[in-house]
């Protein structure tokens, strides 16, 4: 009997709870939601299952607001370009040793490289404008890493609060462990993003610039030879299938660490991170196009351009956010065939529950004020002015 009591008292320490988004209700997860795993190789969704995710899908598109959502999304997008603009010029000078001609010139090159003719002067005057004010390296470097890291930590929270509804819950973590976890997938994913994008821009010119001077002084000169003459020839064939790895790890990672939703294993790819990085691909090679055939003819100019960018980063923030709602809604018809009451909230167990339980609280305390309010006015008598003002306020 005294161990069955310690399990009971064991179980209960170990109750997990989960508060509904826009709800007040603590709803404690199953027991059973622990023990079993939904996700098992065996459990394949039948047909009813695959409509009733497409269903909801569809219908929470809408009702979730997912295009509001990536709206919030590109504007955090937008506001780490400057400074990362910023800091990677800063970067490039302080490496050359403050030789801003070589940085310049190196810049000017890419430009050339990647944007079309039409637009490259709207762009090098862009770039010009950003970096001119950034006097000194070490400061604009400082300066700018910070404001750049503080917009990322920013795009990845409102992704987690969007997560967090797709899923159908609120944030769990307390603040502390939010943003802990937060900052940490900042990092992770900023420098993923910059190997992305080094290894998207990785040629010959950068490697002679940057890494040559470095290796001369320090008599590793046959590396730099082994880059241009092995590597870059080999690079370009291996260029987009490591572009397309790092996509997969960066999307992996948000997807698993954002939501406050505790899966039994990370999963490298998943139906929505697959359905997310295929859009996505598809979006940005649209927007290739649209740059090396109506760029130089729209009657906007860089405008145009500017406007096209701005709506190719907001499509794909809602197909980012759509791919986490795929993967809740695989979940929840999962752990509908598994016999779990998932009709309604996801019963997957939450990373925490303290911070959703503070929610439940606070809501709960403004409806017993609200409650209050409304059981005063009802006892008194019709026709009493209210304490502190008139029962009409607009009564003359």
């Amino acid at each position: 009997m005294a161990e069955q009591r310690d399990d009971l008292e064991a179980d209960a320490r170990e109750t997990q709870y989960l508060v509904r988004a826009g709800g007040n209700r603590v709803l404690p997860v199953p027991d059973r939601a622990h023990r079993l795993n939904p996700l098992r190789a065996g459990n394949r969704l039948s047909w009813a299952s695959w409509r009733l995710v497409a269903r909801r899908v569809g219908a929470d598109f809408f009702l979730n607001a997912v295009m509001d959502r990536g709206a919030v999304l590109t504007f955090f997008t937008v506001l780490t370009f400057a400074p990362t603009v910023l800091a990677a010029y800063s970067i490039a000078t302080l490496v050359l040793a403050r030789n801003e001609a070589q940085v310049t010139s190196l810049t000017t090159e890419l430009i050339d490289g990647y944007v079309p003719v039409d637009l490259a002067d709207d762009v090098r005057e862009a770039v010009a404008m950003i970096v001119g004010a950034g006097a000194d390296g070490t400061v604009a470097l400082v300066v700018s890493v910070v404001f750049a890291l503080l917009a990322s930590s920013a795009y990845v929270r409102a992704f987690a609060r969007a997560a967090n509804v797709g899923y159908g819950r609120v944030e769990g973590r307390n603040v502390v462990r939010t943003w802990a976890t937060m900052w940490a997938m900042t990092v992770v994913l900023v420098v993923g993003g910059v190997l992305l994008i080094g290894a998207l821009l990785l040629r010959a010119s950068i490697v002679e610039r940057f890494v040559e001077p470095v290796a001369d002084p320090l008599g590793l000169t046959g590396v730099v030879d082994f880059l241009l003459g092995i590597f870059l020839p080999v690079w370009q064939w291996l260029r987009f299938p490591v572009v397309i790895v790092l996509a997969i790890v960066l999307i992996a990672i948000l997807y698993y660490f954002a939501p406050n939703v505790k899966p039994v294993k990370f999963r490298w790819l998943t139906l929505g991170s697959v359905s997310a990085l295929l859009v996505s691909g598809a979006v940005w090679a649209s927007f290739s196009w649209y740059l090396s055939n109506f760029a130089g003819y729209s009657a906007y100019g860089a405008i145009g351009t500017i406007l096209a960018l701005l709506a190719a980063l907001w499509v794909n923030n809602i197909v980012l956010v759509v791919g986490v709602k795929i993967d809740a809604e695989v979940l929840r018809a999962k752990e509908l065939q598994v016999g779990l009451d998932s009709e309604r909230d996801i019963q997957a167990p939450p990373r925490s529950s303290s911070g959703a339980e503070h929610y439940a609280r606070i809501e709960q305390e403004l409806e017993a004020a609200g409650r209050r309010i409304k059981e005063t006015a009802r006892r008194r008598p019709r026709g009493e002015e209210e304490p502190g003002g008139r029962d009409d306020a607009g009564a003359p």
